[in-house]
């Protein structure tokens, strides 16, 4: 019998006696694991169990590990390059990773929920609302309120509204009399012969 468990997001074969490498988990090596994200166990000849497909998991299942060691993978090269420009980036890589010892694949009653991967456990941690420092502490007659940095919005700064120009406020108009007549153009242009 064997299981597929999965683990930071990618899914592994897990049987008796086997030896899984998988993204760094954040236990001390030698430490005991229970994998309770099983998506499938598979009965071989002579199980007394049947083949079951999980949706999204298989229930009381769970697989019992040992964390091995912690080590770092092989690295990688990543080399960018853009032709006729210059342009020339190279950059290494190198996973952290953890070496597992599956001990058995069990089944009965899981009371724990399922561990979360490193990427959400990180996103989880980015995330999450840092506590706000004390800033102010206002007086409001018996009862003494607290504001945070996070409650203290600065105020906004509200448009004055445009007054509307009306006939009475605009300059008056010259009489036609005063304005200075169009200059002619062709007198403007010759010469005088």
């Amino acid at each position: 019998m064997y299981a597929i468990v999965q683990i930071g997001g990618r899914q592994y074969r897990a049987a008796a006696g086997d030896r899984v490498v998988v993204d760094r988990l954040d236990v001390e090596a030698g430490a005991k694991i229970q994998l309770l994200d099983v998506r499938m166990l598979v009965a071989e000849e002579g199980d007394s169990l049947q083949t079951t497909v999980g949706r999204p998991r298989v229930d009381d299942v769970s697989v019992s590990a040992t964390a091995l060691s912690h080590f770092r993978g092989p690295k990688v090269l990543v080399f960018k390059y853009k032709p006729k420009k210059r342009y020339r980036r190279q950059r290494g890589f190198r996973a952290e990773l953890t070496e597992l010892r599956i001990d058995g694949v069990g089944t009965g009653p899981v009371d724990e929920a399922p561990p979360p991967s490193p990427r959400r456990a990180a996103a989880k941690k980015a995330s999450a609302p840092r506590a706000a420092a004390p800033v102010e502490v206002a007086d409001t007659g018996s009862v003494e309120v607290e504001a945070t940095e996070a409650s203290v919005k600065p105020a906004r700064k509200r448009a004055e509204p445009k007054q509307k120009v009306t006939a009475a406020d605009k300059p008056a108009a010259k009489p036609r009399s005063a304005r200075k007549p169009p200059a002619d153009p062709i007198e403007e242009n010759s010469d005088g012969a």
